[in-house]
């Protein structure tokens, strides 16, 4: 069963367990893996659980390293995977300062092999060969709004504030995030039978305006399909999920295959963006660096400046990367990122 056709009936799970019914799952002698950053938990009847535990469960290369375990390695000893955790927050996203201080340093290689191990993170989970349920509460930004995206499903608690919020702090999202709002855009617009324009300009806006859900219904409405779940509770919804992935075990799952057939709009298309951002800007409803950020991302949705046609998701990961990267080396981008880290409020610079 591929994912596009998973159906899990949420109104028949139970809700009524708790997260204090988790502690004794997770005892010593339990872990089948683990590192610095985040832990693989061997929760029984071939359920595995990947916990973060960084600090505010910012993303690192610990955990994207364990990720990619936990869907290789963990794939053969368990029947599906669940993402989640008991701490503050789901994921906040990433770790700011090292960004900041490492690109200060001009370590541009590093830097690349960070945004490349998330992104071989989100398509371990993507293409995992069993069934992932991320289980999201409280924050899901950034790069934890990613790993939702790539998950098989999804069962978010009622208080979800997920959220693409890079661009606040001058980037884009590189974890894979512009790649999936697009790719499911152009397949919406397949659907409806429309051009895929209209709809790739609520993914931009959306992507630019660093937009966070209130709660779970609205990340459902923004960033979920309608396999997904949302609790009826506050909290991590871990016990729901564990519930969700023993039904998904007892059904005949068949990974999907990376896409190779997604549509490219290159120059034609980013020509346009580019006068939708240019007028934004000539009403100073964003800033220059904004529009530079706006035109960055819809160079990811586009597929480039180049011709029309099709292109894999390697294509726009590429791409991901060559505009965070981009970014993050420009003063804006940086003295937006150090505010934040030292007044915890955005710079509209």
């Amino acid at each position: 069963m591929q994912r596009k056709t998973i159906t899990i009936d949420w109104n028949s799970i139970d809700q009524a367990q708790s997260v204090s019914d988790w502690g004794p799952v997770r005892a010593k002698g339990k872990v089948y893996k683990e590192n610095e950053g985040a832990t693989i938990v061997d929760l029984g009847d071939g359920v595995g659980l990947i916990e973060f535990h960084t600090k505010a469960n910012a993303l690192n290369d610990d955990i994207s390293d364990l990720i990619v375990q936990a869907c290789d390695e963990g794939s053969k000893r368990f029947g599906a995977l669940i993402i989640g955790n008991t701490g503050r927050h789901f994921s906040a996203g990433a770790n700011l300062a090292m960004i900041l201080e490492t690109a200060r340093k001009k370590d541009w290689g590093k830097l690349e092999g960070t945004i490349r191990n998330l992104q071989r993170a989100t398509m371990s989970l993507k293409y995992c060969r069993i069934p992932v349920i991320a289980a999201p509460f409280s924050s899901a930004l950034g790069g934890g709004c990613e790993v939702c995206l790539h998950s098989s499903v999804v069962i978010a608690a009622k208080d979800t504030h997920m959220g693409l919020v890079e661009a606040g702090v001058g980037l884009v999202p590189s974890g894979g995030g512009t790649k999936e709002l697009g790719l499911r855009a152009m397949d919406k617009s397949i659907w409806q039978g429309g051009g895929p324009v209209p709809q790739l300009e609520l993914v931009l806006n959306q992507i630019l305006s660093a937009k966070v859900s209130k709660d779970g219904e609205e990340a459902r409405t923004l960033f979920l399909t309608t396999a997904d779940g949302v609790a009826k509770s506050a909290g991590p919804p871990l016990a729901i999920a564990r519930q969700a992935a023993l039904l998904l075990m007892s059904q005949k799952y068949v990974a999907d295959q990376p896409r190779t057939d997604i549509p490219v709009l290159g120059g034609a298309g980013l020509r346009y963006f580019r006068e939708k951002i240019g007028v934004l800007l000539d009403k100073a409803a964003i800033t220059a660096h904004d529009a530079l950020i706006g035109e960055r991302i819809a160079r990811i949705l586009c597929g480039g400046d180049g011709v029309a046609g099709t292109a894999s998701e390697q294509h726009f990961l590429d791409l991901e990367s060559e505009s965070f990267l981009f970014l993050l080396g420009t003063v804006p981008t940086q003295e937006r990122i150090e505010n934040l880290l030292t007044h915890n409020a955005l710079l509209h610079n």
